[in-house]
């Protein structure tokens, strides 16, 4: 699968033992540098350091850095975490959990520690301690010396999260032949003729509207919203679902809970994301789905966003959460997220949703009023870093009550 295969990474060259986290390990290569990274899941990093690392929030990265350059390269370490954990803080934070004396395990975690100067024609490697991502990290890898400067950028999937995409087989969703190739104005009119909002639970009733539309490969949009701090989504089970009531209840974050189904092409939405704030009554989330058309040879996600800030009894779910009323708000929030990501190419507007003023406003399945000027923003990703006056601005639509 597109999203699972690229987060996964290939393996390393290292030669690593059969159940070695290395064997997980995304390698990247550029001139004589070469570039080796995997984030070890909870279970890994309990095993290879004997603490269990999460109970403190830490998550280790491995990095193996081949220097093949005729001049040292120094590692900036708050590129893979501004925050990231010296190994003495390690240390500390785990002395009660481990049978090492605090000098003898702080001595063994500065020695794991990856050196930040890597000596011409040297290969090194070593751990940077990070603050733990559930289900999935981005990160980056930046080597600087005298007039030198690589940068290697990282998503990677972290073993143990069901993530609710998983499930999706995005290769066989639709036939080869159901796929149409549209040019710009084809693909305004398209989006146009769409339905104005998702289906409920009940796969009749109106759901959240369709105002979001990404133009790109999958497995980039990922990794884009990743390193904004979107989270994945877990599927619904006992344990997903006692940790969101908890969350609700007594206010513990849980940034990857599951999001209720809303429908498109008559199934659940292919994948979602989140960014919650103290708990899960409060957070933007998303839900896309993948579109039987291309633009401009890239796949195109047809998705639904909102804000929500509460949570509120419902006739139709018994509890739900309400969402923020002025949902262009949201709508705004996924576009200037992008914009800050330095990886969008272009934004253009579309009708479709149809107009709701304050004196008439739409509602969703769960009966929250919700008021917007009817249009569907739609966000072009650029493949590499693009400057903001770069951003082209389709006169499409204009937004705005």
């Amino acid at each position: 699968m597109l999203l699972v295969c690229y987060l996964a990474g290939c393996a390393s060259s290292t030669k690593p033992q059969a159940t070695d986290y290395r064997l997980r390990a995304q390698q990247q290569e550029r001139g004589e540098i070469r570039v080796s990274a995997v984030v070890l899941s909870a279970g890994e990093a309990l095993h290879h350091f004997q603490l269990p690392m999460e109970k403190q929030g830490i998550q280790p990265i491995w990095i193996s850095i081949r220097n093949g350059g005729q001049s040292e390269l120094v590692l900036q370490l708050l590129s893979v975490d501004p925050d990231y954990f010296a190994p003495s803080e390690v240390a500390w934070r785990l002395r009660k959990r481990s049978s090492l004396s605090f000098e003898a395990l702080q001595q063994q975690l500065l020695e794991q520690h990856i050196p930040v100067v890597i000596p011409a024609g040297q290969t090194l490697s070593g751990f940077v301690f990070t603050n733990e991502d559930p289900g999935a990290k981005a990160f980056s890898i930046e080597l600087f010396g005298e007039q030198v400067y690589h940068s290697f950028e990282f998503a990677q999937l972290v073993p143990g999260l069901e993530a609710d995409f998983v499930r999706v087989d995005f290769e066989k969703l639709y036939p080869a032949e159901q796929y149409r190739e549209l040019d710009r104005e084809a693909f305004r009119q398209y989006l146009q003729a769409l339905p104005c909002c998702t289906l409920g639970g009940d796969q009749r009733s109106d759901g959240d509207p369709l105002n979001l539309v990404i133009v790109g490969d999958g497995r980039h949009l990922l990794a884009t919203l990743v390193r904004r701090g979107w989270d994945l989504t877990e599927t619904l089970h006992r344990g997903s679902a006692w940790r969101t009531v908890r969350s609700s209840l007594f206010g513990a974050q849980y940034r990857t809970s599951p999001v209720s189904p809303l429908y498109l092409f008559d199934r659940a939405q292919d994948f979602a994301l989140q960014k919650t704030r103290s708990n899960v009554d409060e957070r933007n989330h998303l839900r896309l789905w993948l579109a039987p058309v291309t633009v401009d040879g890239q796949p195109v996600w047809l998705g639904q966003i909102s804000r929500d800030i509460g949570i509120k009894f419902s006739s139709k779910t018994l509890v739900t959460h309400k969402i923020d009323p002025v949902i262009d708000e949201a709508r705004l929030y996924i576009t200037l997220d992008l914009v800050a990501s330095r990886y969008l190419a272009a934004v253009g507007y579309v009708e479709g949703v149809g107009r709701a003023s304050w004196e008439d406003p739409k509602f969703n399945y769960t009966k929250d009023p919700y008021f917007t000027d009817g249009l569907r923003v739609v966000l072009f990703l650029a493949p590499s870093p693009t400057a903001l006056g770069d951003i082209d601005f389709l006169s499409w639509a204009t937004p705005g009550l």
